[in-house]
């Protein structure tokens, strides 16, 4: 049949397709003369009353091309233009369309047959028209119009709906639990609109309901609907979507209202149960699962599904028709009671849970109840804990006593072990209290903890920080399950512990102790609590080289008692600790300036107190720093007295002093001085029982320099191993305090020839710092030129040029031992080359700093000449080398061994009746 042959029949088809089939033959030939046209449209008609299952209708042979082929974009189908296309599938393509010829504005969905038009789709489409035609909803769209296209295919008009799929509307606004059952309630609502109107939807799924911008949902398609019949069941077709269908209507057998709750169930349960839950063709025919199985860590309601809302899908998703729900209403009230907190039908609870549920709904006459009944009993607890406490403060008060009397009597030299004397120290009664407060028994745990942290700040004050430390790790665990009651005196402890481990060098415990006191401060912190904090952990991310973080601590401590109103001590202390940072930084212009102001803010308190000592001990460190060696030593002198008056003639904070005289004593070529300084400070190590510790470890290193400087190689190399071999035992082998002895030892082996051994040091050391501080850190720097002097050792001048190059970008106001130690190496370097003259320029220079520093007649200077004139002689000028060589030898013979590298070198160079000596190395 040709295509205007099948036009006719679609026309005669819409003309007489609603009349009583007795009058179709009647009505057809008065329209119609050609009995072909006539036969082909019967045959579509009674087409409408067989089985959807039935052969393929000959109709649909005959159907000449694809519809989408045939409409496009702005082509007019009676008064309406296609505007955009929205979709295809199934039965239907679907375009957006406007009103065409003018008479007024309107948006309506035109849905076109897709594919050749047979004869049950012309039914089918037919039908859908009648029904959407008499469903009247705000939640399910009109339908406006219908008729066929030019080539006979059928066609609705309905409103246009401009919206998002249900589950992709929830995703899109985050709508919570409530939110989407509140949203599915009102599906169920049209949908048992429907099912009053005898319809079925029978293809219910997120695609077919769209929710407009004010978040009302519409229900789109009843094309696989059919009406119900007067017992209220029909049999189904193929038309639906299997994921969503009951297991009846994909079997093909008699379906009615149960197969609509089953697809609303599916939905349910996959709007619940979120992206986890979405069904696909592995679900068709299988019954719901509940949503808080198939809901994924994505689903923050997760929790919430199991029980009532589990039960509910399970229910209306059951495989078997007659498990399900009996309609749409009755399980839209069952999430009603859900919603209400009241017994939902599907869970079938005993009367515990409608216990629960009552509670629930009625939470505020049985919380006032409840209430009075908790006030009753407290009350008459509180009377009884009344009693109690009193009885326990009196035996806490009568155990205090006895072990402060016993603690007393145990260093009293008549009465317990300490003959001898009539004096008691301040230490000798807080050694026996710690060995009391172990051997007596206490009624609370909590007391004997208040009382270790109590000893504890006091060993830390008279600086027996060693015993500190054990005192404050056992009394902490007690203190911090001790709760609120303790909250002040567990913080103390943490911040006093999180410091002596910071004094100690161990920087990443120091910081555990210091945030663990951060996060007591929370959910209310107290503003001077949170300041003490906060500079303990300045202090620990200063151990750490973490400088920047370390700052703003500091400036978050500062602000805290800004905030507070604090006293000037108080603020002067995180002052001090803050200069102290920026000296480990190499910022010691600042660091000098900072600690200015902090001994102003407390020199009206005095200064015979520990807090000024402090502060006069960072600022000797500072201008020692900066090359202010006599400066430095005159404050020394002032802290070293200070130091005995405070804490006693053998104390760790001495022994720190001693250590830093010893250092400035080297630094002014007084090597004598200097080593009498350091063993002075390993005697005091010693005698508190410390020789294994960081502290004892940094004299050891810095008597281990000196000795190398003095020309005692063996010696020096022993003690740097000493000092290694502690602190890798302390704070492992990925430590700053470990590189600097590394780099150190690395020096050393160079200068002895041994380049293999001292590769592998230099190399950690150097990477470590680099991994660790800015590129300019002073540190960083030294372990830099210490690699170029090993590059310079074996040789490889290029890659020396390079470590001295990225020095020099630094150099600039840096620490002085920087631009020394600069000097020297590009000197090495230069000699190795041959470029002796420029070696001289470079010594020449290196030896005015140390003049300008610590005086033309120092050990310091005088080595520097012995080099000088080395390099002189290397340029042919001997008169000015051996003028060189005798202004240097009075200080090297009275400061370096005999046996010293450079002091031999001099003799040699003196004897020599020319140059060759000098020229030989």
């Amino acid at each position: 049949m040709d295509q205007e042959s099948w036009r006719q029949v679609r026309e005669l088809f819409d003309a007489v397709c609603d009349t009583d089939p007795a009058h179709w033959h009647s009505e057809l030939t008065r329209l119609s003369a050609d009995p072909a046209v006539i036969a082909e449209t019967l045959e579509l008609l009674r087409a409408q009353t067989r089985e959807l299952g039935s052969a393929q209708e000959p109709l649909e042979r005959m159907f000449g091309g694809a519809l989408e082929s045939e409409l496009v974009e702005g082509d007019q189908v009676g008064p309406w233009r296609l505007c955009q296309r929205l979709a295809s599938g199934g039965m239907g393509v679907v375009f957006r369309a406007e009103r065409a010829d003018g008479l007024y504005a309107q948006d309506v969905a035109i849905k076109f047959l897709q594919g050749k038009p047979g004869v049950r789709a012309g039914e089918r489409l037919a039908e859908e028209r009648r029904i959407l035609a008499s469903l009247q909803h705000p939640n399910i769209a009109r339908l406006y119009d219908g008729g066929t296209t030019p080539a006979g295919n059928p066609y609705l008009v309905m409103e246009y709906i401009d919206g998002s799929p249900l589950d992709v509307h929830c995703t899109r606004n985050a709508l919570d639990l409530r939110q989407r059952i509140g949203l599915f309630l009102k599906v169920c609502s049209a949908v048992q609109a429907a099912h009053a109107r005898l319809v079925l939807h029978c293809d219910l799924k997120p695609s077919n309901i769209l929710v407009r911008a004010d978040g009302e949902p519409v229900l789109l398609d009843f094309g696989v609907s059919r009406l119900l019949d007067a017992g209220g069941e029909t049999s189904r077709g193929g038309f639906f979507t299997p994921a969503y269908a009951a297991p009846e209507l994909q079997a093909g057998e008699t379906s009615g209202v149960a197969s609509d709750v089953f697809s609303l169930g599916a939905l349910l349960g996959e709007l619940l149960a979120g992206k986890s839950g979405r069904r696909d063709g592995s679900d068709a025919g299988k019954a719901v699962v509940a949503p808080s199985i198939r809901a994924g860590a994505d689903c923050a309601w997760r929790k919430a599904l199991r029980g009532d809302v589990d039960a509910i899908v399970v229910r209306a998703g059951a495989r078997e028709p007659e498990q399900r729900y009996p309609s749409v209403e009755a399980m839209a009230t069952d999430l009603q009671r859900y919603q209400q907190r009241r017994p939902v039908q599907a869970r079938k609870g005993g009367r515990l849970y409608r216990t629960g549920r009552w509670l629930q709904r009625n939470w505020k006459g049985a919380g006032m109840l409840l209430l009075m009944l908790l006030l009753a009993a407290w009350f008459v607890w509180r009377l009884e804990q009344a009693r109690a406490q009193a009885q326990r403060e009196a035996q806490v008060a009568e155990e205090v006593t006895e072990f402060l009397v016993s603690a007393f009597d145990a260093a009293n030299p008549r009465k317990g072990q300490m003959r001898g004397s009539n004096e008691v120290t301040a230490r000798e009664v807080l050694v026996a209290s710690s060995e009391r407060i172990e051997q007596q028994r206490w009624t609370s745990p909590l007391v004997k903890a208040r009382l270790q942290s109590v000893l504890a700040q006091a060993f830390q004050n008279v600086g027996g920080s060693n015993a500190a430390e054990p005192l404050y790790r056992a009394s902490i665990p007690v203190l911090q399950a001790a709760g609120a009651g303790s909250r002040d005196i567990t913080a103390v402890s943490l911040n006093e512990l999180s410091t002596l481990l910071a004094n100690a060098q161990r920087g990443e415990e120091s910081e555990r102790f210091a945030r663990q006191s951060l996060a007591l401060q929370s959910p209310a912190p107290a503003p001077l609590r949170l300041a003490q904090a906060y500079n303990s952990l300045g202090l620990a991310l200063s151990t750490q080289r973490r400088f920047d973080e370390s700052a703003q601590a500091f400036d978050q401590a500062l602000a805290q008692h800004q905030h507070l109103g604090s006293g000037p001590l108080r603020v002067a202390t995180v002052i001090q600790n803050k200069a102290l940072m920026l000296i480990e930084k190499g910022d010691y212009a600042q660091a000098e300036q900072m600690l200015g102001q902090s001994a102003e803010l407390r020199r009206p308190w005095g200064t015979r107190t520990s807090e000024w000592w402090g502060g006069q001990f960072a600022l000797m460190r500072a201008q020692a720093a900066q090359g202010r060696y006599q400066q430095a030593l005159a404050t020394s002198d002032e802290v070293l007295e200070l130091a005995r008056y405070l804490f006693g003639e053998i104390n760790g904070n001495v022994a720190a002093i001693y250590n830093e005289r010893g250092g400035l004593q080297q630094d002014l070529g007084n090597y004598l001085g200097g080593a009498e300084a350091y063993r002075r400070a390993l005697d005091q190590y010693a005698g508190l029982g410390e020789t294994q510790t960081m502290d004892a470890a940094i004299t050891l290193n810095n008597l281990a320099g000196l000795e190398q400087r003095r020309g005692d190689a063996a010696a020096a190399r022993g003690l740097f191993e000493h000092s290694l071999q502690i602190r890798r035992k302390v704070v492992g082998n990925d430590a700053p305090q470990v590189w600097v002895v590394e780099a150190n030892l690395a020096r050393l082996l160079i200068e002895q020839g041994e380049l293999q051994q001292a590769l592998p040091l230099i190399a950690h050391a150097r990477a470590g710092w680099a991994g660790q501080v800015a590129p300019g850190q002073p540190r960083r720097l030294l372990a830099e030129a210490i690699w170029a002097q090993l590059q310079v050792a074996r040789g490889d001048l290029a890659a020396a040029d390079n470590a001295l190059a990225a020095i020099k970008l630094h150099l600039q106001g840096n620490d002085i031992r920087v631009q020394r130690r600069h000097l020297e190496v590009l000197a090495q370097r230069q000699r190795k080359a041959g470029e002796a003259a420029a070696a001289a320029s470079s010594l020449q220079a290196l030896v005015r700093i140390y003049e300008t520093e610590v005086g033309e007649d120092s050990v310091e200077a005088a080595q520097q000449r012995v080099a000088y004139a080395d390099a002189l002689a290397a340029a042919g000028q001997c008169d000015q080398a051996r003028a060189e060589l005798r202004r240097a030898w009075p200080a090297l013979e009275r400061q370096l061994l005999p046996a010293s590298g450079i002091r031999q070198r001099a003799l040699a160079m003196l004897a020599a009746n020319n140059c060759r000596v000098a020229v030989s190395h």
